[in-house]
């Protein structure tokens, strides 16, 4: 019993340390616990090569190239005005009519002038005509002098006749040459008195012109058909020469001014040279007109960075003249280009091509914007560098960098 109580313990601190062995030699080790970061999952496009046409975003002005400021001929009083403003006017129309009694009173006066010139060449023509005829009688009338002259000194040689009589004689003789002479001298300066009177008439004539002329300015008429933009003057008011009355414009006329970037500007002038159309689209107030660049400005005013183009729609009606408006220029076509989603473009010219699902960096040329088919802006860049089929990265990824490990996800269908 006493043995017992003694090898009890011993067995059973065998039976430990073998089973303490046994498992020891048998235990299965666990895996060693790895922690794995999963790539992150990014949207890329498939590139294909093409040609694509850039749009460029532009702010103009509407403007009217027939845009007058209509102004007083005349100072007169203002007797009516029918020209409202804004409202619609054909070529012709009275939009201000200018009291003429003024210039009527002139245009008399100058009449008259003119008839008393035409009353001066008619009797300067007459003089001459008589003159003409006095002539030959005041030659008759010198020959009889001389005749008497000659009598006279013959009976002074006689002691018939007296000194005195042959002075007379002398006298009458030398009288009747001058009376002669001044009517040769009239007859020659016939011609002179006309010239000199014509060109009094003439310059009466072109003053009762202008009289006739300033009468018409009395009344204000439409040069063209448009409306009326403002109106300076109303009945009573008075006017001088040069006073501003009406300002109108043709709405049938309007264009967009808008400034072109200076970059575009030789390849738009090419396609004006080779009689391109180059189509662009207005905005405004939810409205869409199309458009077409008609000519580009000569000159680039100064602090501007682009020169001026010129839009226009015939036959469609524009906006209000001076509102702003959003214009969407087509550019000429770019051939072996890629389009991209501006989500795509990393810094100023960097994207990332995927390339077993590792990211390359790849530096591109920008060379305009497009829109796809949703309206959603797509980038246009040089092809050059890429091979149709690339993958290209298109969804915006924060910690992109050279040689990072992605995921490409599934297309979504939104061509991204």
């Amino acid at each position: 019993m006493r043995l017992l109580k003694f090898l009890l313990p011993v067995l059973v601190l065998a039976m430990g340390a073998g089973g303490y062995h046994y498992f020891k030699k048998n235990r299965v080790e666990p895996e060693p616990i790895v922690s794995r970061v999963r790539p992150p999952v990014v949207a890329a496009k498939e590139v294909r090569k093409d040609s694509v046409a850039p749009q460029l975003t532009l702010f103009g002005q509407v403007e009217a190239p027939r845009n007058s400021i209509l102004t007083a001929g005349i100072a007169a009083d203002v007797l009516e005005v029918a020209a409202l403003e804004g409202s619609a006017v054909s070529v012709g129309d009275v939009l201000v009519r200018l009291d003429d009694i003024d210039v009527a009173l002139e245009s008399l006066q100058r009449k008259a002038e003119i008839s008393e010139i035409e009353a001066q060449l008619e009797s300067d023509l007459k003089r001459y005509a008589a003159d003409k005829a006095s002539l030959a009688n005041e030659k008759s009338l010198l020959a009889l002098s001389r005749k008497a002259v000659e009598r006279n000194r013959t009976l002074a040689r006689s002691s018939a006749g007296t000194e005195a009589t042959l002075d007379t004689a002398l006298q009458q003789e030398e009288q009747q040459k001058l009376s002669i002479t001044q009517r040769q001298l009239s007859i020659d300066d016939f011609a002179s008195r006309q010239k000199l009177w014509q060109a009094r008439l003439e310059k009466a004539e072109a003053v009762y012109q202008r009289t006739l002329r300033d009468q018409q300015r009395s009344t204000i008429k439409a040069p063209f058909g448009g409306r009326i933009v403002k109106v300076m003057v109303s009945a009573g008011d008075r006017t001088s020469a040069g006073t501003q009355l009406v300002q109108l414009y043709d709405d049938q006329q309007l264009e967009i001014r808008a400034q072109i970037p200076s970059r575009y500007l030789p390849a738009l002038q090419q396609a004006l040279d080779l009689s391109e159309v180059l189509s662009a689209r207005m905005l405004s107030n939810n409205d869409s007109i199309n458009l077409s660049l008609h000519r580009l400005s000569s000159s680039v005013a100064q602090g501007q960075g682009g020169v001026d183009a010129f839009f226009r729609a015939p036959g469609e009606r524009f906006p209000a003249l001076g509102k702003t408006v959003e214009v969407a220029l087509t550019l000429p076509l770019l051939n072996n280009v890629i389009t991209l989603s501006p989500d795509a473009l990393y810094g100023a010219d960097r994207v990332y091509r995927i390339k077993d699902d590792t990211l390359e960096a790849v530096m591109v040329k920008r060379l305009g914007q497009t829109f796809d088919q949703d309206g959603r802006q797509q980038l246009i860049v040089d092809g050059a560098v890429f091979a149709d089929g690339d993958k290209v990265l298109s969804s915006r990824l924060p910690q992109a960098i050279e040689g990072l490990k992605v995921e490409i996800r599934e297309p979504d269908g939104s061509g991204n």
